[in-house]
């Protein structure tokens, strides 16, 4: 067995020379770099070779990602080991990434209780290409047949003669996936067809017998091809009916190939013979394709679901749940490319932890590498903040693949790590004691909608956050982040999105129970108008401002408020107080930073009030004055006179003198 550091150099050389027609543009090559992801580190080369029982030396450890893949791939023995490095390597460079972090863990335990998956994938994409290279006379090595569809394609077409083929390949390496197996299956067929007739054709000296015999061959060697075969003349002057009997024997039994191979067999006609050479066997062909491409949907599908409902049960990761819930609903590709790439990418893994701690709900888990984890506010800044420290990437746990490690999305590498009961942001030393300090299990917590995280470094101890600290803590008392007070509810989290923000109208509305009874549950998303933010609530409305702060209003004056266009009112805007309740417990009002006023009673309505005629009112005492609670909005009694009627009278302001005069005399309403 050649070295492994030898895997590089074959890699390099099956890209060496490539069709300047298909080199990719500036604009490709910008795409790949912004999608590149970031290769395993040593240490995750060292688990997985371990999993194969090998000690990886430097030989090992110093090649990229793809080319380690191929090289534990020579090594191993496991059907699904071999075949899940396969479909990695022919892949994307996140798959051979994530092959080295869990698929080849993955792929060993299958092949343990000989659980089949991967294997016959491989199989068929192996086949697939198999038969290509047989149709141009090419016994494919099998490192050839792990290689990419593309890199495939360009390698038939160095070693294809055949111009009709050559240009095919061409066009094919330049394509899509899709485009290059249709060109695998069925073009490279036509094009070399085309390259056979063409040399009949141009041979004038032939006679039209000779030339029909060597048309019967090729169509031989053309259908041997589909089984992957390099026909040998042996193969090619057996007379129809025994070339016939000779792909049945070779045929996957109970295939559609077979079944149509003894089919032309039973029948006694030369022509039926003749039928499943020419045109048979590839129909027959593409039936067992549609056959195989229907099951693995059908698999794929079962595993999609199966990914979902491991998902939605493991409590920590609800972005991968929905997103694997909406690739359900797309095509096969789609659910393909989910299983292959998408369950693995960032946004699929990460989440954020929320405290559920009285007076810190809508707090979250961050903090600087190298320091503790605190508890703090996304951001109480009404604009969206940068919450990209409070983001974790979850992964199977690095010490129990059925726990979780939370990795950081702001420094990868780094994980929540307990270390003598201290939660830190720490990087991974590549030691055991290292990954069970960094993985924590997932048990029930205080309410359905969360969950608690058991250290597996220091069973018994929970994430626990305590005085905006983050601890493995439990309850004994033995230390002060040990309190039994608040101890479940301190120990519960709530799962979030990542990059998590809160504004101070979420902050308020999470944390005042009383304000939350209020208004009730959120009718929509937080709207800005100007200066000012508002959330409506089913029962309500909270409202901030910058000099106010959030400041809630519900009910009867609410609704005056929205009738008048008061948010853009400068005589009322945000509000500066909540809606509370008068002295003499009849009425209730809210005050607003343009200076105007809403005072509502069961017995008046709500009612506006500002500026004069409000600081008369205020003078006399408000609702416990002589007046009573306003029952008009202020109105021009007549020209040049404001008035606003209450109950037991008015107060009117003549405009051009500015003269205020209360009375217990009523303005006459126009």
């Amino acid at each position: 067995m050649r070295s492994s550091v030898l895997v590089a150099a074959t890699a390099v050389t099956l890209l060496a020379g490539v069709p300047a027609q298909a080199a990719p543009t500036s604009q490709a090559v910008t795409a790949a770099a912004a999608t590149a992801v970031p290769e395993s580190t040593m240490e995750d080369k060292v688990r997985a070779a371990a999993v194969l029982g090998i000690v990886a030396g430097d030989d090992l450890l110093v090649l990229a990602d793809r080319n380690f893949v191929i090289a534990l791939w020579r090594q191993a023995t496991g059907l699904e080991v071999r075949a899940s490095a396969e479909l990695a390597f022919a892949g994307s460079d996140l798959e051979c990434t994530q092959w080295i972090k869990t698929g080849l863990a993955e792929a060993k335990k299958r092949d343990d209780v000989n659980q089949i998956r991967d294997a016959e994938i491989a199989r068929q994409a192996r086949e697939l290409k198999q038969h290509a290279a047989a149709t141009i006379g090419i016994t494919a090595e099998p490192e050839l047949l792990v290689q990419s569809y593309r890199d495939f394609v360009y390698a038939l077409w160095q070693r294809a003669t055949g111009p009709k083929v050559k240009a095919a390949a061409l066009t094919a390496f330049g394509a899509d996936e899709a485009a290059q197996k249709e060109f695998l299956l069925n073009g490279i067929v036509a094009a070399h067809a085309q390259d056979q007739q063409d040399a009949i054709d141009a041979d004038h000296a032939a006679t039209e017998a000779e030339k029909a015999r060597i048309a019967a061959r090729n169509a031989k060697a053309n259908a041997a091809a589909v089984l992957g075969i390099v026909a040998t003349e042996s193969l090619l002057v057996l007379s129809d009916d025994n070339f016939v009997r000779e792909i049945w024997n070779r045929a996957v039994p109970g295939s559609e190939v077979a079944v149509a191979a003894e089919t032309a067999l039973r029948s006694s006609l030369p022509a039926d013979w003749k039928a499943f050479i020419d045109t048979g066997i590839y129909d027959a062909n593409r039936r067992d394709i549609a056959i195989a491409l229907q099951k693995k949907a059908d698999a794929d599908r079962k595993r999609l679901q199966e990914l979902k409902t491991r998902a939605e049960n493991s409590g920590v990761h609800p972005a991968l749940a929905a997103a694997a819930a909406t690739a359900l609903t797309g095509d096969p590709a789609t659910v393909d490319r989910f299983l292959r790439i998408g369950q693995y990418e960032d946004a699929a893994l990460r989440q954020s932890l929320q405290s559920d701690s009285p007076g810190l709900r809508g707090t979250f888990v961050r903090g600087a590498k190298g320091g503790q984890a605190v508890v703090a506010a996304g951001n109480t800044d009404p604009r969206p903040g940068d919450g990209v420290d409070a983001t974790w990437k979850v992964v199977p746990g690095l010490a129990d693949p059925d726990c979780h490690s939370f990795e950081s999305a702001a420094d990868p590498g780094f994980y929540l790590r307990q270390l003598d009961f201290k939660v830190l942001i720490v990087q991974s030393d590549g030691s055991d004691r290292f990954r069970a300090d960094a993985t924590w299990c997932t048990r029930p917590g205080v309410a359905a909608d969360g969950l608690s995280l058991e250290s597996k470094g220091a069973p018994g101890r929970f994430l626990r956050n305590y005085g905006g600290l983050v601890y493995a803590a439990d309850s004994s008392g033995a230390h002060p982040y040990d309190a039994k007070t608040s101890y479940d509810v301190d120990r519960f989290w709530r799962i979030r999105g990542e990059n998590p923000a809160i504004t101070a109208i979420q902050f308020r509305w999470l944390n005042d129970d009383a304000v939350r009874a209020r208004v009730g549950d959120p009718a929509g998303d937080e709207v800005v108008t100007g200066s000012l933010r508002y959330r409506d609530y089913t029962k309500g409305r909270l409202t901030w401002s910058a000099a106010t702060g959030v400041k809630e209003m519900e009910g009867n004056i609410l609704a005056r408020y929205k009738q008048t266009g008061g948010i853009s009112s400068p005589l009322y805007g945000a509000p500066t107080t909540d809606e509370t309740s008068t002295p003499d417990r009849v009425g209730r009002y809210n005050h607003f930073a343009g200076g105007g006023s809403i005072y509502w009673s069961a017995n008046t309505g709500a009612h506006l009030i500002h500026g004069a005629i409000k600081d008369r009112w205020q003078a006399l005492d408000w609702e416990r004055s002589y007046l009573g609670y306003p029952v008009t909005d202020p109105f021009d009694s007549k020209p040049g006179v404001l008035c606003s009627n209450f109950q037991h009278g008015s107060i009117t302001v003549t405009k051009a003198t500015g003269a205020v005069t209360d009375s217990r005399t009523l303005c006459p309403v126009p």
